[in-house]
Parts: structure tokens; C-alpha cells; sequence
């Protein structure tokens, strides 16, 4: 019996020795596979300088990084030879042939390509452009809301751009802050069923996916300045800052991006995990990430088990 017993150890110890071991390049190769997924890449940066057109030679050397999205409009800091907006046309070109050569090189594995329709689709010549949030919001109208949202994702799609950053979640609470017009105003419920309206109808196509923000009291600058530090009571936070995020996610919105303030002396995205845990895709600051990590009270981690995406984007 006891020789059977040693004989059975001795062969299960065999047996997982012969098992595959994962090299060190190996996970050289997942790490860059990862840190490529992970990294967004301003349109602007695989553009041509004298026509404008899609370098192809850089796309191809992001794609064998393995990066994941391209973002915003080469156009978005001001026209290049009289040209303000790229009619769908020339988005699609340019989407394709970023998406082509990206798939050529990475496997067959896709890009994410995303921009700021924070009102129609900003960017896109002969698109349909709403007034900021804050005037959806003084209608009362969610089914207004919804139509500007449906029309919004509509249009975007039609550019081949599936990914749009908006709306904007958070309720303001300091008329001093300079972007309180993109909000639908200061009512967590108001604010709640509008963002609701828009994101259902954002995502009516079924192609487009919205990007709720700014998580989570990214509006609650105390002094009436963009992006400064926050102090705010769990019970404030639960109470009048979470709800329109909630709703957002109970409405089946599909990714989020975090604010760019300091909360409590903790970065924002800290209160995700945990506070209203979601399984979609989280978006981050690069600008932020570097200025935050460059302070020793600060640290930036992966929030869950879910893709944590970092940007480098001021919207």
C-alpha cells in the first residue's frame, strides 16, 4: 500500500514537471501586449505634417506595440489649410485605413478609435450640433434628451467612430467653475434622468458606446478653479454625487472616464472599486497619472479586474 502510495506521488510529480513553464520573454511579450492596449494615441501623431494625411510607416510601428485606441480630431487645436471639419468620408478613410493597417500588423486584433461628441458630433462636417448639456438640462424634457443623444451617436457612427466621451455626470455645485454649461445643472436627480435619456440614446444604434464622466465630484472645486482639489463627506458623495453615475450604469453605459482632482489626498478612480464596482472599461488621465504619481502621497493603480485605459487627453 505504501509503495502504491509513493509510486502515485512520484509519477503526479513527473507529471507536473513535464508541464509548460512560461519564459521570461514570454512575459515580456504580455506585458508589452498589455501596456500597448493600454496606450492611446492622439491622431494628430500619425498624421502627415504637409498634406495631412495618415502616415502609414508610424501606424504600422504603434501597431506592432500593440496600441490599443487612437483618439480626437487632428483638426481639434485649430484648421489645417482652411479646413475645420472632415466630412464622413474623409473619417472613414482615415479610420480604415488606421484599422487595416493596425489588424495587418497585431494579429488581426482591432483599434478603438474615440472622440469628444459632447453636443452632436463636433468634428464632423454637416453634423447636427445641440447647445451644451446645461440647456438640455433647463428643458425638463428627457425625451429631448434622448433625441439629442440618438442623433449625437447617429452622426458619429456615420464618421466611424464608435467610442464618444460623453456625457458629462457631474452636478454643479460652484457657479464659479467655468465649465458648469457643460453640465445638466446642480439636481443629482435631474442630472440622473437626463444622463440616462442621453446615454439610452447615445447607444440606441447599437454601435456606439458612451463614455460617462467626469468620475466622480470632479465639479465640486471649492474655490470656483478647474481641476482643484476636493474635500467632500461620504455622505455628499453617496448622496448628491453618485446617483447620475448610477443611473448611467443602470442605463447600460458602456465605459467611464475618471475627473482630474484630488479627492480627500486620493486620486478620484481610488473610489471606484468597491464604491459602485461595474464590469465595463475605465479611462483615466495620462496627464493626470504623471502629475499625480509625481507626488509621493499619490499612487496609480489598475482598479479591478477590468481594463484600466490611461489617455493623454484634456477633455
Amino acid at each position: 500500500m505504501l509503495k502504491s502510495w509513493l509510486a502515485a506521488v512520484v509519477f503526479t510529480a513527473l507529471g507536473l514537471s513535464t508541464q509548460s513553464v512560461v519564459s521570461a520573454d514570454e512575459w515580456d511579450a504580455r506585458a508589452d501586449a498589455i501596456i500597448g492596449q493600454m496606450t492611446q494615441i492622439d491622431v494628430s501623431e500619425v498624421m502627415t505634417e504637409d498634406a495631412w494625411e495618415v502616415d502609414e510607416d508610424k501606424v504600422r510601428e504603434f501597431a506592432k506595440m500593440r496600441v490599443g485606441s487612437y483618439l480626437t480630431s487632428p483638426l481639434n487645436n485649430g484648421g489645417v489649410n482652411g479646413t475645420y471639419m472632415w466630412t464622413t468620408e474623409k473619417w472613414r478613410e482615415v479610420v480604415t485605413k488606421i484599422q487595416d493597417i493596425t489588424m495587418e500588423e497585431n494579429g488581426g486584433h482591432p483599434m478603438v478609435y474615440g472622440v469628444d461628441s459632447v453636443h452632436g458630433a463636433i468634428f464632423v462636417k454637416g453634423a447636427v450640433l445641440f447647445g451644451q448639456q446645461i440647456n438640455g438640462g433647463a428643458s425638463f424634457n428627457p425625451d429631448l434628451v434622448y433625441e439629442q443623444g440618438r442623433v449625437t451617436g447617429r452622426d458619429t457612427e456615420a464618421s466611424g467612430v464608435p467610442w464618444i466621451f460623453s456625457p458629462i455626470l457631474g452636478i454643479s455645485r460652484n457657479p464659479l467653475w467655468p465649465r458648469t454649461f457643460e453640465t445638466f445643472g446642480e439636481d443629482p436627480h435631474l442630472n440622473s434622468v437626463m444622463g440616462e435619456a442621453i446615454i439610452r440614446g447615445m447607444q440606441s444604434n447599437n454601435n456606439t458606446a458612451a463614455c460617462m464622466k467626469h468620475w466622480l465630484v470632479y465639479t465640486k472645486t471649492p474655490t470656483g478653479h478647474d481641476k482643484d482639489a476636493v474635500q467632500v463627506s461620504d455622505y455628499d458623495m453617496l448622496t448628491y454625487f453618485l446617483p447620475p453615475f448610477k443611473a448611467a450604469v443602470d442605463a447600460g453605459m458602456l465605459s467611464a472616464k475618471s475627473g482630474i482632482e484630488q479627492v480627500v489626498g486620493n486620486n478620484s478612480f481610488s473610489y471606484f472599486n468597491g464604491l459602485y464596482p461595474i464590469g465595463t472599461y475605465s479611462e483615466a488621465d495620462l496627464a493626470t497619472a504623471k502629475e499625480m504619481a509625481s507626488k509621493a502621497e499619490y499612487t496609480i493603480t489598475v482598479i479591478g479586474e477590468e481594463t484600466y485605459v490611461l489617455m493623454s487627453t484634456e477633455a
